[in-house]
């Protein structure tokens, strides 16, 4: 066996499917389940039960799934210390995101970072889904990921990063009766959103639904950074996360906060016993507190 086959039998064993196991792998179905048959011809045993709603481990699979996650881990290890070689002790972290938390909290994460460590490289990526950041972290395709609303559990550890708090961004001519507002009330302008699967849709549809209103918005853009100069443009109005809003207020949108006032929770995540050395540092530079999530996600 190599490391290949290792990786996909432990992307098979945690995803419970080998369907969402080669779409995580990006690897087609067929050649994902051959190599998993090579695997097993390999051990002589038989390590996958198939059923009609995915898989689970037999007892030789079970026996095999962490002495395959430790020979991954020690691969991972050894290109790290061949990498910190090359590149002078430079270090590397990946983090995975979207584009609305990636802007707030994440870049001041990373400023106070680099302040400290300014050897160590950083890649983000975008997922297309919220699903995309956890099969990531749990496949080892990004070390930290951060995502909204409750943390998971199982093999994934969490901490909490910040709360945000949505608030109501208008044009500047926009006539308001008072220094709040409602999801009902911006409806008269046209709601300013991005698609349908992305976090801050997720936002603003689950504030409809609370309020009774059709989950529809009368702009819809794929780029998350023309939302305030849409709104700055008359197009429509928006429900922007609290840092980003106060971009939008700089440039001569109006604020208001809602009522009743909406907040949800930023949390950082990673696969448990998984972290490189620079990661850990990452983790103790920018996130508030030592200590993992509770079950409510707060520190």
């Amino acid at each position: 066996m190599d490391r290949r086959h290792l990786e996909y039998f432990v992307a098979v064993a945690e995803l419970g499917s080998f369907t969402r196991a080669a779409s995580a792998l990006s690897i087609a179905q067929p050649s994902l389940s051959q190599a998993i048959a090579w695997l097993e011809r390999d051990l002589g045993s038989k390590l996958f039960e198939r059923h009609g709603r995915g898989v689970s481990l037999t007892p030789s699979g079970e026996a095999l799934l962490e002495p395959a996650r430790r020979a991954l881990r020690s691969f991972q290890l050894a290109r790290g210390a061949v990498r910190s070689v090359s590149d002078g002790g430079f270090g590397q972290v990946s983090i995975i995101t979207n584009t609305l938390w990636a802007i707030d909290p994440l870049a001041g994460m990373i400023g106070r970072f680099r302040a400290l460590h300014r050897g160590v490289q950083l890649t983000i990526a975008d997922p297309a889904r919220r699903a995309d950041v956890l099969d990531a972290v749990r496949l080892g395709g990004a070390e930290l990921g951060l995502l909204d609303g409750p943390p998971p559990g199982g093999r994934i550890s969490s901490r909490w990063v910040a709360d945000q708090e949505l608030v109501a961004v208008l044009p500047s001519d926009a006539d308001s009766p008072g220094a709040t507002t409602t999801v009902e009330e911006l409806l008269p302008w046209g709601l300013i959103c991005t698609p349908v699967g992305t976090a801050l849709r997720a936002l603003l549809d689950e504030q409809l639904e609370a309020a009774g209103q059709p989950a529809e918005v009368t702009v819809e853009t794929a780029h998350l950074a023309t939302v305030i100069p849409l709104v700055l443009a008359g197009a429509g109005a928006a429900l922007l996360p609290q840092g980003l809003a106060a971009d939008a207020a700089a440039k001569g949108a109006r604020v208001l906060p809602l009522v009743p006032p909406t907040r949800t929770s930023v949390h950082i995540v990673w696969r448990t016993g998984r972290l490189s050395e620079s990661a850990e540092h990452f983790l103790a530079a920018c996130v508030p507190d030592q200590r993992a999530a509770v079950s409510d996600g707060r520190p």
